[in-house]
């Protein structure tokens, strides 16, 4: 064992804080503390897709990860795990998940703990200090009991995970896009079960659109952590509950190694990538881009999207939105905590968590983050029991009022604010390491 070694020891899950909090977090504190070892867990969560550990462990920045079993058989046993040798210095930072993991495994490895919030905490002795996105954040951090010493606000890290590969005319050339027509964009989630879920649903919209207003075209975004048999198998057999369609692939590009490529899609300036040409029930047309994310997002005038991680990246390059979150199969929906896990149960799982859906449905006053951020409806959001139509209707309103939707754009940029959250994260810990 070194002892100049440090350890930086993080827990994140689920796509989102592995795309946008997890990716630019790791960059720069490898950056400031090249020396650093950096270790990843990933705790039991509800909302995991199933293939974080995979794209994580591909990471450059990254020395070492560990899934839910091999954490959980550490924090409660102390049992050693390969190739994990943890020095006397080093720090824990949460990226997401539950508070109470990171502060089991700080508690184990004799380390301090810092955790990035939205302003939520708990453990807060555990925590020697909470990163916080802005001071609407600090606010409800103190509100729930966090002494104000213990708080420091970094900035949105979300911004920081944007980035571009492409030139606009090439792309729109490769996708087989008009350059000259309106582009909307699709984003059906990256949890498979969530994808399945809105994929057909989004896609009926887009038809519905695309005979109300001729001059739009549509893009179709297949998160990195949907498979490609997944994704192909949701568009050939679409789930019904959402009265959407289904389609078949008319063309697609050459496969890679799957892991590679997905770490590509989420993380890295790379060619790679999978684009396919795919053809709706209905007879609408569309590329289907698994890969450069905030690339589709440059194109669009318009993005169609369930809440999510995307709603604050689009937010910040100023790209309207109309969010969805459709009630009609509440037992759908992923919840934190013991909630989430209740489903699962045979017979009564179901029913309980369909109750708390809805319950939590009506306490939630806004969805999309943008709106979070400003406690006001900027983007509209459309929850409830919804069709295909709704959501048309919803998109026509806004493509017709070009003024609405250069206001919303400006609003949203100044709500999001600027980068450099990752950096001063970076700042932060090194600190804390007297580095």
């Amino acid at each position: 064992m070194t002892q100049n070694k440090i350890d930086i020891i993080i827990t994140a899950n689920s796509p989102g804080e592995v795309a946008t909090w997890l990716t630019p977090a790791v960059k720069a504190l490898k950056a400031r503390l090249s020396g650093a070892e950096i270790t990843v867990f990933t705790p039991p969560c509800t909302f995991a897709s199933g293939r974080e550990a995979a794209i994580i462990a591909a990471l450059p920045e990254i020395k070492r990860t560990f899934n839910a079993r091999q954490f959980l058989s550490f924090i409660l046993t102390g049992r050693q795990l390969p190739g994990f040798a943890p020095g006397p210095r080093g720090v824990v930072l949460f990226l997401g998940g539950d508070l109470a993991y990171a502060a089991l495994l700080a508690r184990r490895l004799g380390y301090p703990a810092y955790a990035y919030t939205e302003g939520r905490v708990q453990w807060v002795n555990r925590f020697t200090g909470f990163l916080l996105p802005d001071d609407q954040a600090r606010i409800k951090a103190i509100q729930s009991g966090a002494p104000p010493d213990k708080l420091y606000v970094v900035g949105d890290l979300m911004l920081d995970a944007i980035e571009f590969y492409w030139d606009r005319a090439d792309f729109c050339r490769t996708l087989q896009l008009d350059e000259n027509r309106t582009v909307i964009a699709l984003f059906p989630g990256s949890r498979p079960h969530e994808f399945r879920y809105m994929l057909p649903m989004l896609l009926r919209s887009a038809e519905i659109i695309s005979r109300d207003l001729r001059a739009v075209q549509f893009v179709l975004s297949v998160s990195p952590f949907v498979t490609e048999d997944s994704f192909e198998d949701a568009l050939a057999n679409p789930n019904s509950d959402l009265e959407g369609t289904g389609g078949e692939i008319l063309s697609a590009d050459d496969k890679e190694d799957e892991d590679a490529v997905a770490l590509s899609r989420v993380c890295a300036p790379s060619t790679l990538g999978h684009i396919w040409q795919i053809r709706t029930w209905g007879g609408l047309s569309l590329p289907a881009v698994q890969g450069w994310q905030y690339d589709i997002m440059g194109l669009a005038a318009l993005g169609l999207t369930i809440p999510g991680s995307n709603t604050a990246e689009m937010a910040a390059l100023g790209v309207p939105m109309v969010v969805v979150t459709p009630l009609n199969k509440p037992e759908a929906i992923p919840l934190e905590g013991i909630p989430g896990l209740v489903g699962s149960i045979p017979v009564v799982g179901r029913p309980i968590k369909r109750k708390a859906v809805l319950a939590a449905a009506k306490r939630i006053r806004y969805a999309a983050l943008p709106n979070r951020k400003a406690q006001e409806e900027v983007v509209p959001e459309l929850k409830g029991e919804l069709r295909p139509e709704d959501v048309a209707i919803a998109v026509g309103n806004l493509m017709r009022h070009p003024d609405k939707l250069r206001a919303m754009s400006g609003r949203l940029k100044q709500i999001m604010g600027s980068r450099g959250a990752a950096c001063m994260i970076a700042e932060t810990l090194a600190a804390a390491l007297d580095c």
